[in-house]
């Protein structure tokens, strides 16, 4: 690495430069919350669209797109009236890849009545974060949301077990998977600045883990700051810790941009020259053949 990590800032803020800017937003989730103004509209949207963030971008669009434009100006407002007996919403019948129509519905469900039952809190997910103490904590924040969420869940679906494709939503609070999607979310609710919406005010920038998504994981090799293969969740908190170094109020502000170098330059994490040549990151980039470009070392 860089002794002072001068470099690398020097080429994240030219990454910044470049995608910040609203065009981008549609390559990314993020877009569907930013249609709001509400803040509760913001906070559900954002869940819902952070928990079904897998796959590529057009898949998620193509699911969740018809299913918020049904929801029409305010979505809180929808769930809070929606009576799913008597409507066509959401029955499709093709569900969305691990989760069957069924699945949805109970997690729509779910939403349901946590609004129906919070109608003057806000935001409502904040605290399933929070510990008895009302702290975020490292060791198992996440675990009290996923916890919390899995027993709303069951509630509704009046059964003791989920479902695979339920338990895949949420993931499993036991295991060590570095929780991409809950972290992502937590990204937008915690950040108060572009491009995400800071309505969670009890939990700072630099306590939340990195949104490990399959562009991050494959950028930390080649930058050299992270090299395992099975990335775990204290892995995405630690590589919060190394941007502390280059940022230290706020260390994940380089996700959103960071993740635009794998979804719209296509980064293969090897050398490809009509790539990498006109990447932003190349001089710190250890793919990038020696003797072309400088680099971080090590």
């Amino acid at each position: 690495m860089l002794d002072d990590g001068s470099l690398l800032k020097s080429k994240l803020n030219q990454l910044i430069a470049k995608y910040k800017n609203v065009s981008y937003l549609e390559t990314d989730p993020i877009c569907f919350p930013k249609r709001y103004k509400d803040p509760l509209d913001i906070e559900i949207v954002s869940l819902i669209s952070c928990l079904f963030a897998y796959g590529n971008v057009k898949n998620i669009q193509n699911f969740l797109d018809p299913i918020f434009q049904s929801m029409g100006d305010s979505p809180s407002q929808f769930l809070v009236n929606h009576h799913f007996s008597t409507s066509n919403f959401l029955k499709t019948g093709k569900g969305y890849r691990f989760q069957s129509n069924e699945d949805v519905v109970v997690f729509f469900k779910t939403l349901q009545r946590i609004l129906s039952e919070n109608k003057n809190s806000s935001p409502i997910f904040e605290s399933y974060f929070l510990d008895q103490n009302g702290q975020f904590d490292p060791n198992g924040s996440i675990q009290n949301f996923q916890k919390q969420l899995e027993s709303e869940i069951l509630l509704t679906a009046k059964t003791k077990v989920l479902t695979y494709g339920l338990q895949f939503l949420i993931v499993k609070w036991k295991s060590k998977s570095p929780k991409k999607r809950i972290s992502l979310f937590l990204r937008w609710m915690v950040r108060r600045k572009y491009p995400d919406f800071g309505l969670y005010r009890k939990i700072k920038p630099n306590q939340i883990p990195y949104p490990m998504d399959v562009h991050i994981q494959k950028l930390i090799k080649v930058l050299g700051i992270q090299k395992q293969n099975n990335i775990q969740l204290q892995d995405a908190f630690a590589l919060t810790e190394f941007f502390r170094k280059v940022n230290s109020v706020d260390p994940v502000l380089y996700d959103f941009y960071l993740t635009r170098v794998g979804i719209i330059n296509r980064c293969k994490g090897r050398y490809e020259e009509m790539i990498c040549k006109g990447c932003e990151l190349n001089e710190v980039c250890l793919v990038v053949p020696r003797g072309i470009e400088p680099r971080l070392q090590g």
